[in-house]
């Protein structure tokens, strides 16, 4: 007898111990396993876009509360002594079967928020007596475990609120179209109804008894003096949601990005400027409008805060309405030919090794390296060009000539420790083209290098290894300093280059983008109209275009000053910005330099002036255009003392350019003196007077046939500095012509190697090799 009471006594301590472990247990973690949303804030907590879960719910992930408005309505409607029950009130149940039995039905519950809360986790399962039980005591076990508030937020958060519509939050915006802690108390006591009989949300059904409950709801909180009386009623009055809103989609690009950056199903908290977005959003459509006329389907527009660098406003591409029109591509991802958009980055560079000074003259003549011969973009050449000058007008020639001076790879290594990581190819891959977009470049990762510089200026340190576009609490661990590329003096010297708003008459429209705003702005256009950059920088923002066709696709008048530019200054006039670069305090250095030449003042120099460079600066060569002249008496002949009196010399300080470029210069500037020629009887100085333009030593030159089937011709340029001088041609020793002015001359010579030789009507001499070549 005592054996089996002691083996009941066990069993019975098993059977409390397993219900006890169960107990402890029952709960499953987590306890809600939904897909959410992916679902994109503003800096505000504003929602810009968001993404439908796999099972096809606008379910937004748990937030960390509810607004406190929302909790009173929904406790009071719901379950009035919710903050007094352990999980269950047996008042509540009792009086569920009481009515129960009554009615001969099941017409009520008795079911606690928590309960139901546990239901909402429990989904699927039949609603019977056991199923009631394992309700109730999971319930307790929650209770036991979390508290009230988590409660009400899991509630909140997983109850349904009609169609496929899941949590508060998701019904705040789909039926008033803002947050939830921005509802009026109308509104909120309509949600706060709506997971008790979620059906009633469809427009125009169940309309009158959704408002009886809604209304019902309202008196009680005013029988409790939550709301007075006038407020009560105002709210009453108040219509009911109508046809749901659209989930707001303001960045979906950047929506897609956090996707794929593995932040599907989060709450991702960015640093957009939500208003900002909206604003440049209308402009890009605005603009999409009228390029679309020109088959022009895409644009990409990113802001940065220079300050934080912090991304403000994030458009990837338009909202064009064609399906092929490449609209979900995430242009500012996207590599893209980069045009001259690098150019800024060659020329701060030669600055800060000591290889430019910014008035420094470069040659802008026809030019062919190799088999490669840029050209600038009107096609036409000054002869000689400031540096800062080539720069703010983006010509090709004098940056394809400043690259080779400075050195490909030089320059190639430069712009890998900038981080592109799209140029991943070695430096012979891109060669001198590698300045006029032989590369690919990304929005993101120019607008960042912009960025870092203008950040340098400010003395932001440490300068940002890449803007931020999710907050910090989601980026966190994820900041690294990023070494400087560039020192201040080249960086404030390039941005006072890039600033010049007189631009020249080649870049028509520029007029349109005077304003009070001083901004450094750089466009680019790559090889055949696919991609048209422009990107401003001012000490507080940074503002990047792209434009194109995601496909591709070249098209006629896509150029970034005629087609991207007049979006970015769309776009500044947005932005509260004014002030300018400080001038560095520290980096410079004085020099005296030439000031027609630009380059370190030599004795020879007419006119020398006083100017701060970078600190290597001062290691540039000295002027090698200008000479110290003899002449005679009337300035009219250069002489020497081999054929005049030496006490009867005029001696003066002359700039000359090189034949060739001072051909082309001379169009242009027409104060440019030409030096005089050597008197008769004087032997002939050293300096030439005749250079080759077209084509040069060693050449090998296909000649094609004329569309009639004639042998075609090739051309024969030189430059000669002296005005309407006779040049005669001759090809392997045979007189082929004259020319006086203009010395260029059409020849057909047969397959082979020839010598051809120009002598001018003085006797000077220049003679070259090159060959025809076979079909």
């Amino acid at each position: 007898m005592k054996r089996m009471r002691a083996k009941k006594k066990v069993t019975l301590i098993l059977v409390v111990t397993a219900l006890l472990v169960w107990f402890v247990f029952c709960l499953p973690s987590p306890l809600f396993n939904d897909p959410n949303s992916t679902v994109l804030e503003d800096a505000s907590g504003n929602l810009l876009a968001a993404k439908i879960t796999s099972d096809g719910q606008w379910r937004f992930p748990q937030p960390d509360s509810i607004p406190e408005k929302f909790a009173v309505a929904v406790t009071l409607f719901e379950d009035e002594y919710f903050y007094y029950h352990p999980g269950i009130n047996p008042v509540s149940l009792f009086r569920a079967i009481r009515q129960n039995i009554i009615a001969g039905k099941t017409i009520s519950g008795g079911s606690t928020i928590t309960m139901q809360t546990i239901r909402l986790s429990r989904k699927g399962r039949h609603r019977t007596i056991p199923e009631k039980l394992i309700e109730m005591i999971q319930a307790v076990r929650l209770e036991c475990s979390v508290s009230k508030k988590q409660i009400l937020n899991y509630y909140t958060s997983h109850a349904p609120y009609g169609g496929n519509v899941v949590g508060l939050d998701a019904a705040a915006w789909r039926y008033y179209n803002r947050r939830p802690d921005q509802l009026s108390w109308a509104e909120t006591a309509s949600l706060a109804v709506l997971p008790n009989a979620p059906s009633f949300i469809f427009p125009g059904k169940n309309t009158s008894r959704y408002k009886k409950k809604r209304d019902r709801l309202l008196d009680k909180l005013c029988s409790r003096k939550i709301i007075d009386r006038e407020t009560c009623e105002l709210s009453k009055a108040e219509p009911l949601p109508g046809t749901p809103f659209p989930i707001p989609s303001s960045t979906p690009h950047l929506l897609a990005r956090a996707v794929k950056e593995g932040l599907s199903g989060k709450r991702v908290h960015t640093t957009i400027d939500g208003a900002l977005q909206e604003k440049v959003n209308r402009i890009v459509d605005d603009y999409h409008g009228v390029l679309s006329q020109n088959e022009i389907h895409n644009i990409a527009a990113i802001i940065l805060n220079v300050k934080n660098g912090t991304v403000l406003a994030y458009t990837g591409n338009t909202n064009c309405p064609d399906e092929n029109s490449g609209k979900d591509v995430d242009v500012i991802l996207a590599p893209r030919s980069s045009g001259s958009i690098l150019k800024p980055f060659l020329y701060a560079s030669m600055l800060q090794d000591g290889a430019l000074l910014p008035g420094m003259l470069v040659p802008d003549i026809p030019t062919q390296i190799g088999g490669y011969a840029p050209k600038n973009f009107e096609e036409t050449f000054d002869g000689a060009v400031p540096a800062s000058e080539a720069l703010a007008r983006s010509l090709n020639v004098p940056a394809v000539r400043m690259l080779q001076e400075y050195g490909q790879e030089k320059f190639y290594q430069q712009l890998r420790n900038m981080q592109f990581p799209t140029i991943d190819m070695p430096a012979a891959h891109y060669g001198l083209s590698i300045i006029l977009g032989g590369a690919e470049v990304t929005l993101w990762d120019l607008t960042n290098e912009y960025l870092r510089m203008a950040q340098s200026l400010e003395g932001v340190h440490p300068l940002t290894e890449a803007s931020y576009v999710y907050s910090e609490s989601i980026n966190q661990g994820k900041k690294e300093s990023y070494s400087r590329q560039f020192d201040d003096a080249a960086i404030w010297l390039t941005f006072e280059a890039l600033s010049t708003l007189n631009r020249p008459w080649q870049e028509t429209g520029w007029e349109e983008f005077q304003s009070s705003q001083k901004v450094a702005w750089k466009t680019g256009t790559s090889f055949g109209h696919r991609d048209a950059w422009s990107i401003g920088v001012t000490p507080e923002y940074v503002v990047g275009i792209w434009t194109g066709n995601a496909d591709g696709e070249g098209r006629p008048g896509l150029t970034g000053v005629s087609v991207a530019s007049p979006i970015m200054f769309k776009i500044f006039k947005l932005l509260n910005t004014g002030s300018w670069f400080e001038k560095p305090l520290h980096g410079f250095k004085q020099a005296r330099v030439c000031a027609k030449s630009g380059f370190l003042a030599s004795d020879a120099c007419d006119s020398v002036i006083t100017i701060q460079v970078p600190e290597r600066g001062v290691q540039t060569p000295v002027c090698p255009y200008h000479e110290i002249i003899h002449l005679d008496k009337s300035r009219t002949y250069r002489v020497n003392s081999d054929c005049y009196p030496v006490y009867d010399m005029v001696t003066e300080k002359w700039f000359v350019l090189p034949p060739v470029q001072e051909w082309y210069y001379r169009r242009k500037d027409p104060s440019y003196k030409i030096l005089p020629p050597m008197m008769n009887g004087c032997a002939s100085e050293s300096i030439k007077n005749m250079a080759v333009i077209y084509p040069r030593a060693s050449a090998k030159i296909f000649i094609p046939r004329e569309l009639d089937g004639k042998p075609g011709k090739t051309v024969f340029e030189i430059a000669h500095r002296l005005r309407d001088i006779a040049v005669y041609w001759h090809l392997d020793d045979q007189f082929m012509g004259t020319t006086i002015g203009t010395h260029r001359i059409e020849l057909n010579p047969a397959p082979g190697i020839h010598h051809i030789t120009a002598v001018d009507a003085n006797g000077e001499t220049l003679s070259w090799r090159f060959e025809i070549l076979e079909k």
